[in-house]
Protein backbone atom coordinates (compact mmCIF):
# COMPACT_ATOMS: atom_id res chain seq x y z
CA UNK A 1 0.00 0.00 0.00
CA UNK A 2 1.55 3.13 -1.27
CA UNK A 3 1.13 6.49 1.57
CA UNK A 4 1.59 9.94 0.22
CA UNK A 5 2.78 12.83 2.04
CA UNK A 6 2.46 16.47 0.25
CA UNK A 7 5.26 18.68 0.94
CA UNK A 8 6.16 22.22 -0.35
CA UNK A 9 9.14 22.05 -3.43
CA UNK A 10 10.21 25.52 -2.36
CA UNK A 11 11.09 24.44 1.15
CA UNK A 12 12.50 21.40 0.02
CA UNK A 13 14.61 22.98 -3.00
CA UNK A 14 16.04 25.14 -0.67
CA UNK A 15 17.11 22.99 1.45
CA UNK A 16 18.93 20.39 -0.73
CA UNK A 17 20.35 20.92 -3.84
CA UNK A 18 18.69 17.12 -4.59
CA UNK A 19 15.37 18.46 -4.28
CA UNK A 20 16.55 21.55 -6.22
CA UNK A 21 17.18 19.52 -8.99
CA UNK A 22 14.20 17.53 -8.74
CA UNK A 23 11.67 20.44 -8.88
CA UNK A 24 13.44 22.09 -11.60
CA UNK A 25 11.36 22.80 -14.46
CA UNK A 26 13.97 21.38 -16.73
CA UNK A 27 13.13 18.07 -15.27
CA UNK A 28 9.52 17.68 -15.89
CA UNK A 29 8.41 15.90 -18.69
CA UNK A 30 5.71 18.68 -19.63
CA UNK A 31 5.43 21.92 -18.55
CA UNK A 32 1.66 20.92 -17.38
CA UNK A 33 3.06 18.44 -15.05
CA UNK A 34 2.32 19.61 -11.31
CA UNK A 35 4.15 16.97 -9.22
CA UNK A 36 7.06 15.31 -8.86
CA UNK A 37 7.08 11.73 -7.15
CA UNK A 38 9.77 10.38 -4.88
CA UNK A 39 9.42 7.00 -4.18
CA UNK A 40 11.25 5.19 -0.68
CA UNK A 41 11.73 2.31 1.31
CA UNK A 42 9.71 1.10 3.84
CA UNK A 43 12.65 0.54 6.12
CA UNK A 44 13.74 4.17 5.14
CA UNK A 45 10.33 5.99 5.84
CA UNK A 46 10.84 6.89 9.37
CA UNK A 47 14.01 8.33 8.69
CA UNK A 48 13.13 10.26 5.55
CA UNK A 49 10.35 12.00 7.36
CA UNK A 50 12.52 12.91 10.65
CA UNK A 51 15.17 14.21 7.67
CA UNK A 52 11.71 16.09 6.23
CA UNK A 53 10.91 17.81 9.84
CA UNK A 54 14.46 18.81 10.24
CA UNK A 55 13.86 20.66 7.06
CA UNK A 56 11.24 22.71 8.02
CA UNK A 57 12.05 23.00 12.06
CA UNK A 58 15.75 22.63 11.67
CA UNK A 59 15.75 20.43 14.58
CA UNK A 60 15.46 16.73 15.83
CA UNK A 61 13.58 15.19 18.55
CA UNK A 62 15.54 14.41 22.08
CA UNK A 63 15.28 10.99 21.90
CA UNK A 64 17.27 10.71 18.48
CA UNK A 65 19.80 12.88 19.42
CA UNK A 66 20.93 11.16 22.31
CA UNK A 67 21.06 8.01 20.41
CA UNK A 68 23.97 7.24 18.25
CA UNK A 69 22.45 4.63 16.11
CA UNK A 70 19.71 6.68 15.40
CA UNK A 71 21.11 9.62 14.43
CA UNK A 72 23.84 8.17 12.37
CA UNK A 73 20.69 6.87 10.42
CA UNK A 74 19.74 10.40 9.97
CA UNK A 75 23.12 11.53 8.93
CA UNK A 76 23.31 9.03 6.10
CA UNK A 77 20.16 9.56 4.58
CA UNK A 78 20.82 13.79 5.27
CA UNK A 79 23.89 13.02 2.70
CA UNK A 80 21.86 10.64 0.29
CA UNK A 81 19.52 13.15 -0.26
CA UNK A 82 22.25 16.17 -0.43
CA UNK A 83 20.51 17.93 2.53
CA UNK A 84 24.15 19.77 3.75
CA UNK A 85 22.65 21.48 6.86
CA UNK A 86 21.63 18.42 8.35
CA UNK A 87 24.74 16.60 7.35
CA UNK A 88 26.46 19.09 10.03
CA UNK A 89 24.09 19.62 12.68
CA UNK A 90 24.23 15.60 12.79
CA UNK A 91 27.78 15.33 12.40
CA UNK A 92 28.39 18.13 15.51
CA UNK A 93 26.00 16.02 17.73
CA UNK A 94 27.46 12.97 17.32
CA UNK A 95 31.11 14.13 17.86
CA UNK A 96 30.02 15.53 21.02
CA UNK A 97 28.21 12.38 21.90
CA UNK A 98 30.29 9.53 24.21
CA UNK A 99 32.04 7.34 22.17
CA UNK A 100 32.04 3.37 23.75
CA UNK A 101 32.46 -0.33 22.25
CA UNK A 102 29.22 -0.35 20.98
CA UNK A 103 28.88 2.63 19.45
CA UNK A 104 32.29 2.91 17.94
CA UNK A 105 31.66 -1.07 16.58
CA UNK A 106 28.60 -0.05 14.76
CA UNK A 107 29.96 3.15 13.13
CA UNK A 108 32.76 1.04 11.86
CA UNK A 109 30.78 -1.49 10.75
CA UNK A 110 28.55 0.81 9.10
CA UNK A 111 31.22 3.21 7.91
CA UNK A 112 32.86 -0.31 6.33
CA UNK A 113 29.84 -1.16 4.42
CA UNK A 114 29.14 2.02 2.49
CA UNK A 115 32.32 3.06 1.14
CA UNK A 116 31.23 5.86 -0.96
CA UNK A 117 30.03 7.78 2.19
CA UNK A 118 32.01 11.34 3.10
CA UNK A 119 29.46 12.28 6.10
CA UNK A 120 30.56 9.02 7.89
CA UNK A 121 34.29 9.37 7.44
CA UNK A 122 35.09 12.33 10.78
CA UNK A 123 32.77 9.95 13.13
CA UNK A 124 34.74 6.62 11.83
CA UNK A 125 37.90 8.55 12.69
CA UNK A 126 36.53 9.22 16.16
CA UNK A 127 35.68 5.96 16.62
CA UNK A 128 39.30 4.52 15.56
CA UNK A 129 40.88 7.18 17.60
CA UNK A 130 38.82 5.51 20.39
CA UNK A 131 39.78 1.94 19.79
CA UNK A 132 43.21 3.08 19.50
CA UNK A 133 43.38 4.95 22.52
CA UNK A 134 42.24 2.43 24.41
CA UNK A 135 43.83 -0.98 23.15
CA UNK A 136 47.28 1.12 22.09
CA UNK A 137 48.78 0.39 25.44
CA UNK A 138 46.61 -2.20 27.17
CA UNK A 139 46.00 -4.82 25.08
CA UNK A 140 47.75 -7.72 27.26
CA UNK A 141 45.03 -6.75 29.97
CA UNK A 142 42.11 -6.37 27.60
CA UNK A 143 43.07 -9.14 25.57
CA UNK A 144 39.04 -11.29 25.72
CA UNK A 145 37.46 -7.90 25.33
CA UNK A 146 39.75 -7.79 22.30
CA UNK A 147 38.46 -11.19 20.91
CA UNK A 148 35.02 -10.09 21.07
CA UNK A 149 35.39 -7.14 18.56
CA UNK A 150 33.62 -6.73 15.44
CA UNK A 151 36.10 -8.06 12.41
CA UNK A 152 36.28 -3.97 11.30
CA UNK A 153 37.28 -2.71 14.82
CA UNK A 154 39.89 -5.58 14.98
CA UNK A 155 41.36 -4.67 11.98
CA UNK A 156 41.65 -0.76 13.07
CA UNK A 157 43.37 -2.30 16.47
CA UNK A 158 45.49 -5.04 14.92
CA UNK A 159 46.58 -2.44 11.91
CA UNK A 160 48.27 0.46 14.62
CA UNK A 161 51.12 0.57 13.79
CA UNK A 162 52.52 1.78 17.39
CA UNK A 163 50.35 -1.18 19.27
CA UNK A 164 52.05 -2.09 22.05
CA UNK A 165 52.08 -5.47 21.36
CA UNK A 166 54.33 -8.23 20.30
CA UNK A 167 53.15 -10.05 16.72
CA UNK A 168 53.43 -13.58 18.59
CA UNK A 169 50.73 -12.22 20.69
CA UNK A 170 48.55 -10.78 17.50
CA UNK A 171 49.14 -13.89 15.99
CA UNK A 172 47.43 -15.66 19.32
CA UNK A 173 44.95 -12.84 19.19
CA UNK A 174 43.70 -13.20 15.67
CA UNK A 175 43.38 -17.09 16.03
CA UNK A 176 41.44 -16.82 19.30
CA UNK A 177 38.85 -14.97 17.48
CA UNK A 178 38.77 -16.28 14.23
CA UNK A 179 37.48 -19.66 16.46
CA UNK A 180 34.99 -17.38 18.40
CA UNK A 181 33.52 -16.44 15.43
CA UNK A 182 33.79 -19.19 12.76
CA UNK A 183 33.20 -22.22 14.67
CA UNK A 184 33.37 -24.54 11.46
CA UNK A 185 36.92 -25.67 10.61
CA UNK A 186 36.07 -24.75 6.59
CA UNK A 187 34.98 -21.42 7.25
CA UNK A 188 37.61 -20.30 10.14
CA UNK A 189 40.32 -21.87 8.04
CA UNK A 190 39.21 -19.78 4.75
CA UNK A 191 39.17 -16.50 6.32
CA UNK A 192 42.61 -16.99 8.19
CA UNK A 193 43.73 -17.98 4.86
CA UNK A 194 42.40 -14.87 3.17
CA UNK A 195 43.49 -12.75 6.35
CA UNK A 196 46.07 -13.48 8.63
CA UNK A 197 48.90 -11.78 6.82
CA UNK A 198 46.36 -8.34 6.92
CA UNK A 199 46.13 -8.41 10.95
CA UNK A 200 49.71 -10.37 11.68
CA UNK A 201 53.18 -8.70 10.20
CA UNK A 202 54.82 -12.41 10.43
CA UNK A 203 58.00 -10.71 9.43
CA UNK A 204 58.66 -9.73 12.65
CA UNK A 205 57.25 -12.69 14.75
CA UNK A 206 59.94 -14.90 16.67
CA UNK A 207 61.58 -17.81 14.79
CA UNK A 208 60.06 -19.75 18.04
CA UNK A 209 55.89 -18.64 16.98
CA UNK A 210 57.06 -19.25 13.48
CA UNK A 211 57.69 -22.94 14.12
CA UNK A 212 53.71 -23.53 14.94
CA UNK A 213 52.20 -21.74 12.12
CA UNK A 214 52.87 -24.49 9.51
CA UNK A 215 51.58 -26.92 12.48
CA UNK A 216 48.20 -24.93 12.77
CA UNK A 217 45.24 -27.06 11.81
CA UNK A 218 43.49 -23.36 11.64
CA UNK A 219 45.23 -22.98 8.71
CA UNK A 220 45.84 -24.40 5.17
CA UNK A 221 49.28 -25.82 4.69
CA UNK A 222 50.76 -24.45 1.45
CA UNK A 223 49.06 -20.90 2.90
CA UNK A 224 51.34 -21.28 6.60
CA UNK A 225 54.11 -22.59 4.80
CA UNK A 226 54.32 -19.55 2.07
CA UNK A 227 53.39 -17.18 4.77
CA UNK A 228 56.28 -18.10 6.83
CA UNK A 229 58.71 -18.45 4.16
CA UNK A 230 58.16 -15.10 3.32
CA UNK A 231 59.11 -13.96 6.80
CA UNK A 232 62.24 -15.89 6.91
CA UNK A 233 63.25 -14.63 3.64
CA UNK A 234 63.07 -10.92 5.37
CA UNK A 235 64.62 -11.58 8.23
CA UNK A 236 67.64 -12.84 6.15
CA UNK A 237 67.59 -10.04 3.75
CA UNK A 238 67.42 -7.62 6.55
CA UNK A 239 69.23 -8.98 9.75
CA UNK A 240 69.28 -6.89 12.58
CA UNK A 241 71.85 -3.76 12.59
CA UNK A 242 75.38 -4.73 14.31
CA UNK A 243 75.74 -3.47 17.64
CA UNK A 244 78.43 -3.22 19.65
CA UNK A 245 78.33 -4.56 23.56
CA UNK A 246 76.85 -2.60 25.88
CA UNK A 247 79.67 -2.09 28.86
CA UNK A 248 78.83 -2.86 32.46
CA UNK A 249 78.31 0.72 33.38
CA UNK A 250 75.42 0.54 30.51
CA UNK A 251 73.70 -1.96 31.65
CA UNK A 252 73.61 -1.10 35.02
CA UNK A 253 70.42 1.10 35.20
CA UNK A 254 66.46 1.10 36.22
CA UNK A 255 65.07 -1.10 33.13
CA UNK A 256 63.02 0.19 30.73
CA UNK A 257 61.01 -2.30 27.84
CA UNK A 258 62.11 -1.55 24.44
CA UNK A 259 58.84 -2.07 21.29
CA UNK A 260 60.95 -1.40 18.28
CA UNK A 261 59.40 -0.85 14.68
CA UNK A 262 60.82 -0.83 11.42
CA UNK A 263 57.67 1.09 9.78
CA UNK A 264 57.68 3.69 8.32
CA UNK A 265 60.87 5.11 9.65
CA UNK A 266 63.67 3.59 12.03
CA UNK A 267 61.43 4.04 15.76
CA UNK A 268 60.18 2.64 18.72
CA UNK A 269 58.39 3.08 22.07
CA UNK A 270 60.56 2.64 25.50
CA UNK A 271 58.69 1.90 28.72
CA UNK A 272 59.62 2.74 32.22
CA UNK A 273 58.62 2.43 35.31
CA UNK A 274 59.50 4.33 38.35
CA UNK A 275 57.75 3.57 41.86
CA UNK A 276 57.05 6.40 44.31
CA UNK A 277 59.11 5.33 46.83
CA UNK A 278 62.52 5.71 44.14
CA UNK A 279 60.77 9.24 43.35
CA UNK A 280 60.60 10.57 46.66
CA UNK A 281 64.66 9.41 47.93
CA UNK A 282 65.35 11.56 45.08
CA UNK A 283 67.86 14.43 46.37
CA UNK A 284 67.68 17.96 44.79
CA UNK A 285 69.44 17.32 41.39
CA UNK A 286 69.30 13.68 42.07
CA UNK A 287 68.98 11.02 39.11
CA UNK A 288 67.51 8.26 38.46
CA UNK A 289 69.33 7.01 34.54
CA UNK A 290 67.92 4.14 32.91
CA UNK A 291 69.51 0.66 31.04
CA UNK A 292 71.02 1.29 28.28
CA UNK A 293 69.19 0.87 25.09
CA UNK A 294 68.91 0.19 21.45
CA UNK A 295 67.15 2.00 19.17
CA UNK A 296 68.11 0.76 15.01
CA UNK A 297 71.21 0.03 16.40
CA UNK A 298 72.45 3.53 18.46
CA UNK A 299 72.37 3.41 22.57
CA UNK A 300 69.89 5.60 24.06
CA UNK A 301 69.47 6.36 28.08
CA UNK A 302 66.69 7.69 29.74
CA UNK A 303 66.98 10.09 32.98
CA UNK A 304 64.66 11.06 35.47
CA UNK A 305 65.73 14.01 37.76
CA UNK A 306 64.71 16.15 40.42
CA UNK A 307 65.42 19.72 39.48
CA UNK A 308 66.28 22.76 41.76
CA UNK A 309 65.49 25.09 39.62
CA UNK A 310 62.45 27.89 40.87
CA UNK A 311 59.81 25.87 43.38
CA UNK A 312 61.67 22.44 42.16
CA UNK A 313 60.10 19.73 39.39
CA UNK A 314 60.39 16.46 37.80
CA UNK A 315 62.23 16.15 35.15
CA UNK A 316 62.92 13.65 32.21
CA UNK A 317 65.95 13.43 29.34
CA UNK A 318 66.97 11.44 26.65
CA UNK A 319 70.83 10.67 26.28
CA UNK A 320 72.53 9.29 23.34
CA UNK A 321 75.37 7.77 24.55
CA UNK A 322 78.12 7.59 21.98
CA UNK A 323 81.05 5.22 21.18
CA UNK A 324 83.26 7.78 20.30
CA UNK A 325 83.04 8.62 16.55
CA UNK A 326 82.40 11.88 15.14
CA UNK A 327 78.58 11.07 14.21
CA UNK A 328 75.48 13.28 14.49
CA UNK A 329 72.09 11.57 15.27
CA UNK A 330 69.01 13.18 13.77
CA UNK A 331 66.62 12.06 16.40
CA UNK A 332 62.84 12.90 16.69
CA UNK A 333 61.21 12.14 20.26
CA UNK A 334 58.47 12.26 22.73
CA UNK A 335 57.78 11.76 26.28
CA UNK A 336 54.06 10.27 27.52
CA UNK A 337 52.97 10.06 31.14
CA UNK A 338 50.39 7.55 32.12
CA UNK A 339 47.12 9.87 33.69
CA UNK A 340 45.82 8.26 36.98
CA UNK A 341 42.05 8.91 35.73
CA UNK A 342 41.83 7.60 32.60
CA UNK A 343 44.86 5.25 32.42
CA UNK A 344 46.08 6.19 29.31
CA UNK A 345 49.24 7.75 28.53
CA UNK A 346 49.57 11.78 27.49
CA UNK A 347 52.20 13.45 25.73
CA UNK A 348 53.84 15.68 27.47
CA UNK A 349 56.81 16.67 25.90
CA UNK A 350 58.05 16.61 21.81
CA UNK A 351 61.20 17.59 20.29
CA UNK A 352 63.42 17.07 17.74
CA UNK A 353 67.45 17.14 18.33
CA UNK A 354 70.90 16.62 16.22
CA UNK A 355 72.53 14.48 19.05
CA UNK A 356 76.88 14.81 18.54
CA UNK A 357 79.42 13.25 20.32
CA UNK A 358 80.11 16.15 22.12
CA UNK A 359 76.75 15.83 23.92
CA UNK A 360 77.94 14.85 27.38
CA UNK A 361 74.45 15.43 29.04
CA UNK A 362 70.62 14.35 28.08
CA UNK A 363 67.98 16.62 26.17
CA UNK A 364 64.50 16.96 27.32
CA UNK A 365 62.03 18.78 29.71
CA UNK A 366 62.65 19.86 33.28
CA UNK A 367 58.98 20.20 34.35
CA UNK A 368 56.88 17.73 32.49
CA UNK A 369 54.68 17.40 34.35
CA UNK A 370 54.43 21.29 34.69
CA UNK A 371 53.64 21.50 38.36
CA UNK A 372 55.80 21.70 40.99
CA UNK A 373 57.63 18.47 42.83
CA UNK A 374 55.33 18.14 46.09
CA UNK A 375 52.31 18.36 44.02
CA UNK A 376 53.86 15.95 41.70
CA UNK A 377 55.30 13.34 44.42
CA UNK A 378 52.13 13.81 46.70
CA UNK A 379 49.65 11.20 47.50
CA UNK A 380 46.89 12.23 45.36
CA UNK A 381 48.86 12.79 42.01
CA UNK A 382 47.54 12.48 39.13
CA UNK A 383 50.37 10.72 37.54
CA UNK A 384 51.01 7.60 40.44
CA UNK A 385 49.15 4.53 39.35
CA UNK A 386 48.97 2.20 42.67
CA UNK A 387 52.10 4.22 43.46
CA UNK A 388 53.70 3.79 40.43
CA UNK A 389 54.60 6.15 37.61
CA UNK A 390 54.58 4.84 33.65
CA UNK A 391 56.39 6.65 30.99
CA UNK A 392 56.55 6.23 27.46
CA UNK A 393 59.47 7.70 25.69
CA UNK A 394 58.37 7.51 21.50
CA UNK A 395 61.83 7.78 19.47
CA UNK A 396 62.48 7.90 15.76
CA UNK A 397 65.77 8.08 14.18
CA UNK A 398 65.43 10.54 11.00
CA UNK A 399 66.52 8.86 7.94
CA UNK A 400 68.37 10.95 5.48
Amino acid sequence: MMECIHISSVILAGASPYFLKLFSSDMQETSEQKERILEIEVSEKDVVMELLKFIYGKKLPSAIIVSFPNLLGILMVAEKYDVPCCVRYCTRLLLELDMNLDTASYCLELSSNVSTSQAIKPIAKTAQEFLISRYEENIPRLQEEVVQLSLSSLEVVLCEDELNLMEDDAYVIVLKWARARYPRMDDRREFLNSNLARFVRMRYMTHKKLREVPECEDLDHDTASKLVLDALFFKVENPPLPARALTSEELIGHPVRVLEFRRPNKKANVYLELKRSDCQKLSVNGTITSQAFYVHGQVFRIISQRYSEEMQSFGVLLECVHNGTPTMIKVDYEFWVKERSTMTYVNKFKTSYDFTSIDRLGRGNKNLCGMSWASFIEKDSPYFNNDVLHLKAHISIKLE
